[in-house]
């Protein structure tokens, strides 16, 4: 994918309170997908470990002056993997981040007020904590997915106690 153009970008700071925003709005759509697969949502109901704002935006709250801006969000929930069962794996739910100090991305359809929230999701092996189950699945990845998100950074946004926890940082990886 090339790189979207400077005026397609925000530079605004992203702050601990935009991370729970951007949380709500992980939860609201998964809230949606589950309502559409009620046999997922007994699965992996109270299974979910972390919700992170990953690539670029993540690069962007940990180093705004160095980075490329935030075209969009990308939001990634992480679920406890459950003996037998796969999460389903799909293109992104998207969402709105509405009007705010980041604008909008012109190159997004005029159906976004704000900036475009991309919400996706994996399950993964947890044996130990949740930090050390997502830095595991960033450090030794075995998917296409996995090896394109440890190349940036992730930043933890649910559970709110921990927003803004660096849970991964390719250069220390």
């Amino acid at each position: 994918m090339s790189k979207a153009p400077r005026n397609a970008r925000s530079f605004e700071m992203i702050d601990i309170a935009d991370l729970h925003r951007l949380a709500d709005i992980a939860h609201a759509r998964l809230e949606k997908a589950f309502v559409a697969h009620p046999p997922k949502r007994a699965l992996y109901d109270g299974h979910l470990l972390v919700i992170c704002l990953c690539q670029g935006a993540a690069d962007h709250f940990l180093a705004p002056t160095a980075s490329d801006g935030v075209q969009d969000f990308d939001m990634w929930a992480f679920f406890r993997r459950r003996p037998g069962a796969r999460l389903w794996n799909r293109k992104p739910f998207t969402a709105d981040f509405g009007p705010s100090r980041f604008d909008r991305n012109p190159l997004d359809p005029p159906k976004y007020a704000g900036r475009r929230v991309d919400v996706l999701w994996r399950d993964i092996p947890c044996e130990a904590g949740a930090v050390e189950a997502v830095t595991a699945y960033f450090r030794a990845p075995q998917t296409e997915s996995a090896r394109a998100l440890r190349k940036r950074a992730a930043v933890v946004a649910w559970p709110s106690e921990t927003a803004g926890f660096v849970i991964w940082r390719p250069a220390t990886g």
